[in-house]
């Protein structure tokens, strides 16, 4: 039996048929590209959980993915000082930091304006009777959100935020073409160049966005280094509108491909906040993450040597048949009381927007819906993305 290719074109359009199949082979398989996989809701939630025997381990990750020189890179040095990648104590300290600019404030205080941006995306569309909806309201509206609220004023948009997406592939744990690498190299240099500069503004007159809130944290007299602020202010633009724009974008395509949950969301948009959790089980932006072992471990009759890496995939294990019942249906009287989805990970490093994410969902379709309620998907017209790990789509028309 061929050994799972994590880099099978196929499983950007569509994996669930293949994780279905991995899950019935055994607890980890094999993969083409060294690591081991995990597809079982279980051994996923435990791989996310549990921080001592699964760690980021960034560089060694990395010289995996893309050889001992990596390290040369400019992109590297910049992703190594990240939240999402650090571990233990390193990683904790970072998160307090963080943490403290992320309040329940800022949501409350952004959420006008962020209908208010929906409403105009939407707006532009309905003027023209359709839109590519990726490209004129899935990358543009979370982008403009997360900008807001790193006080990025809206018109820096136009010469950072494609610099933001051309970061999406580093995001993932599979290796990137010269091509590729070379574009995002020059992203990351664009954007640190911008967010020192705005650095030095904030700290000469602060502001009460979040990016001023992440210059003056302090926790026991602690506080970013200007290398780490950098790092993790082009962290929230990048991850910040990514995911979103992946899980929106598939979200609109699933209810398409679902019209009875598509009509009912439409004649009943107060019914949307509920209904985000299963959107997202049903198709999963951030698809897989990866770990190395730190010390020896088992799954089942399975034991992983320290040193190697395991991948774990989130999106076949939020279709684990032993945990969600029926799990290829998209379900909104779904009972997540005794699982939940493992969309926003897990354990320490249980995302931290996530609530910023699903404020997001919950606007962008309220407001299209109630102002917009006749839209409908053109199918011939969608494509997805090339990624299989951050999943989406690049394209997806939608017309009034």
């Amino acid at each position: 039996m061929e050994p799972f290719n994590p880099l099978d074109p196929a499983l950007a359009k569509n994996p669930y048929p293949a994780y279905a199949e991995l899950r019935e082979r055994g607890r980890v398989n094999p993969s083409a590209i060294g690591a081991h996989v995990l597809a079982h809701y279980e051994d996923v939630r435990r791989m996310l959980n549990d921080g001592a025997t699964f760690q980021h381990q960034y560089v060694a990750q990395q010289k995996q993915r893309g050889g001992e020189r990596v390290e040369d890179e400019p992109y590297f040095d910049y992703f190594r000082r990240m939240i999402f990648v650090s571990d233990g104590e390193h990683h904790r300290r970072l998160r307090k930091l963080v943490a403290k600019a992320f309040t329940p404030r800022q949501l409350a205080d952004l959420r006008h304006k962020a209908e208010r941006i929906a409403s105009e995306l939407y707006t532009v569309g309905a003027r023209n009777g359709g839109m590519d909806f990726v490209a004129e309201f899935a990358l543009p509206f979370p982008l403009r959100v997360i900008g807001s609220m790193l006080g990025i004023p809206d018109a820096d948009h136009a010469e950072i935020g494609g610099h933001a997406t051309a970061l999406n592939p580093v995001l993932e744990f599979l290796p990137m073409p010269p091509d590729v690498l070379a574009t995002a190299n020059r992203a990351v240099e664009v954007l640190a160049e911008y967010f020192v500069k705005l650095a030095e503004e904030r700290r000469r007159d602060p502001t009460d966005d979040l990016f001023s809130a992440l210059v003056h944290a302090t926790e026991d007299g602690d506080a970013l280094s200007n290398e780490e602020l950098i790092a993790n202010a082009i962290l929230l633009y990048v991850a910040g509108h990514e995911t979103t724009a992946g899980g929106t974008s598939l979200a609109l395509h699933s209810l398409h491909n679902n019209p009875e949950q598509f009509d009912h969301l439409k004649q009943h948009p107060a019914s949307i906040p509920g209904a985000i959790d299963e959107l997202l089980r049903y198709d999963t932006p951030g698809q897989g993450t990866a770990r190395v072992i730190m010390q020896e471990t088992s799954f089942g009759d399975h034991k992983i040597e320290p040193g190697n890496v395991v991948l774990g995939y989130i999106g076949a294990a939020n279709r684990d048949p032993n945990v969600f019942a029926t799990p290829d249906a998209l379900d909104f009287q779904r009972d997540f009381t005794k699982a939940r989805p493992l969309t926003f990970g897990g354990g320490a490093h249980l995302c931290v927007g996530r609530n910023l994410a699903r404020q997001e969902f919950e606007i962008a379709f309220t407001t299209l819906f109630t102002e917009h309620p006749s839209v409908r998907v053109v199918e011939k017209g969608c494509v997805f993305r090339d990624t299989p790990l951050m999943r989406g789509l690049k394209k997806l028309p939608i017309e009034w």
